[in-house]
This record gives C-alpha cells, structure tokens and sequence, in this order.
C-alpha cells in the first residue's frame, strides 16, 4: 500500500533519499524536475517549498512532487519510476491541497499528456515548450561583442532585464537577488557563458548558456536569452544566440539544445533557420488567480523551460 505524506521541509535522510530517487528517475528517462524545483530541491528551499513523497509499505520512495514558490504563484511538478497515473494523481491532489487555495498553479509534464488528471485538481491546458536541438559544428558568425557576466558586480542590471522581459513567466519573472545567487551557487554555473551584450555602457541583451554531461558528449543549453526592449530591431536575439552557440562549441559542447514556447512562431522559426529541429514537446497545465498577465504575442527573450525568443 502507498502512503503519502506532505511537508515543508525535508530532513537531511529523506533529501538525500529525494535526490537519489530524483536522479534514478530522470537517467531512466522518466521525467525530471524542471530547473525552477531542482533548484529549490538542491539548495536552501526558498519559502513555499512543498513537498509530497509517496512510499511502499518498506518505506521506500515510489514517487515524488513538489511545488516551489514563482512569480506569484507555484510552480508544480511530479517526478514516478513510470507513469502510474493513480500514484500522480494522489502526489498532485495532495500537493494541491496543501497550497493556498486560490493560488496560480503550473504542472509541467515532459513529453506527454495528461489532461483528465491535471482537470481533476483545476488545472487546464496551457502552454506547450518545445525542446530543440542541433548537432555542432555551427557555421554561423556574429560581430556583435559580448563579456561575461561579473559575479557581485553585474546583478542589479541583469535581474532589471530579465524581470521586464519575463514578466508574465511563472518561473522565470519575478527574480530577486537570493534566487539568481542560487543559480550562482549551482555546480553548473559557469560566468564564462553566461555572455552580456552592452550598448553605450548599458546592458542590453544577454545569453546565459549551460553544459550538460552526456554520455555521446556535452550537451550545451541556450539557457536563458533575452534583449531589453529599448534594442529590439536590431538583430540582437539571433546574434546572441549564436554567440551563445559560438561559446558552447568551444568548450567542447557536441550538439546544442534549447526550450521556445511552441507558440511563439518568430523565435521557432529563427531557431529552425540556425539548424534546430524539434526533439520532444512539454505540455504546462494550469490554474489561474485572478487576472492573469498575458504573454506577449512575440519577443527577443527565452527562458529555461519557458522560452519565447
């Protein structure tokens, strides 16, 4: 028999238990946590965190959910051995029922649907994200200079472009100072790509990009991309992700990777013009609280597992 249970914290046992059953799940291609609830997993879990473990009679860990706090509202997601519907839909009824109740939810599921379940909770279809990708080597160049992000020194004008441009974003609108640091902190954080564009001492575009071990080689992550709206026009979301392109070649990257909104036609056509073709689609479900911000039909920004470039 399953138990689940519900808390806000997890003890040092019971992390190191989540962690490794994370990490079991997603090397055998079941799901992952998206990048906003790994973090919050891995390090300092910001206010918000949930939790819900669903354990055998042994006591062993089956199955695993949590909802973390973003941009007001919480962002959800569920990570099983294997698509036991019945065992998600206890996970996701006891997450949700834990939450404020007419907070804003977002559950992400990878390559697959499951709309009955998510209607169950109150939560509908929303958006799609498509993971792109592409082999290296890249012929393509840019002129357009870029530098590295300065740790301690850089923060206050990345965290004003980034907020503009991701607004309406459950997972990446809305950052502080306390969660870009987590970014920071992470092993995988690299300031040599995370490359800042500059017009007349301002910063105007960025592209964050991130290496993932692989076992045919690294994969390289156009992470997250965005432009201020005062450079839009000027060709800057194209050359910084080639810069970005540029930059995970030379460290060794052996294809490249990326997440756009499906329904942002402008960023998946520039990104199918740069050799990328589409690998797998994730599908968001969703509840709303109150007014809910609109997305902007297009723009120059792509976030991690929400892009719109």
């Amino acid at each position: 028999m399953v138990q689940v249970r519900v808390q806000h914290r997890l003890s040092s046992v019971e992390h190191e238990q989540v962690m490794a059953f994370v990490d079991a799940v997603a090397s055998a291609g079941h799901g992952v946590l998206n990048d906003h609830l790994r973090s919050d997993l891995t390090a300092e879990p910001r206010a918000g965190f949930t939790a819900a473990l669903a354990t055998d009679d042994g006591g062993v860990l089956v199955g695993y959910a949590q909802a973390s706090a973003a941009n007001g509202g919480w962002v959800l997601g569920i990570v099983g051995a294997d698509h036991d519907d019945d065992r998600n839909g206890r996970l996701l009824r006891a997450l949700v029922d834990a939450l404020p109740p007419h907070a804003a939810l977002t559950w992400w599921l990878q390559d697959r649907t499951a709309d009955d379940l998510a209607a169950s909770v109150g939560l509908h279809p929303d958006r799609q994200l498509l993971n792109m990708r592409r082999p290296f080597p890249i012929d393509a160049t840019t002129d357009v200079a870029t530098r590295p992000f300065v740790v301690g020194v850089d923060e206050p004008a990345w965290l004003a472009i980034n907020n503009a441009a991701f607004a309406w974003h459950g997972e990446q609108g809305g950052w502080d100072l306390p969660t870009l640091q987590q970014r920071e902190s992470e092993p995988w954080f690299d300031a040599a790509g995370f490359l800042l564009h500059e017009r007349e001492g301002e910063l105007a575009a960025f592209c964050w990009t991130k290496l993932h071990p692989a076992p045919a080689g690294p994969v390289g992550e156009i992470y997250v991309i965005a432009v201020d709206p005062r450079f839009h026009g000027l060709g800057l979301g194209r050359a910084l992700t080639v810069a970005g392109l540029l930059h995970l070649q030379s460290v060794g990257a052996r294809s490249a990777m990326l997440y756009v909104d499906g329904a942002n036609s402008a960023a998946v056509g520039l990104y199918r013009n740069l050799g990328f073709t589409v690998a797998h689609t994730d599908q968001s479900y969703h509840r709303a609280a109150g007014a809910a911000i609109a997305a902007p039909a297009a723009t120059n920004s792509a976030a991690p597992r929400g892009s719109t470039t």
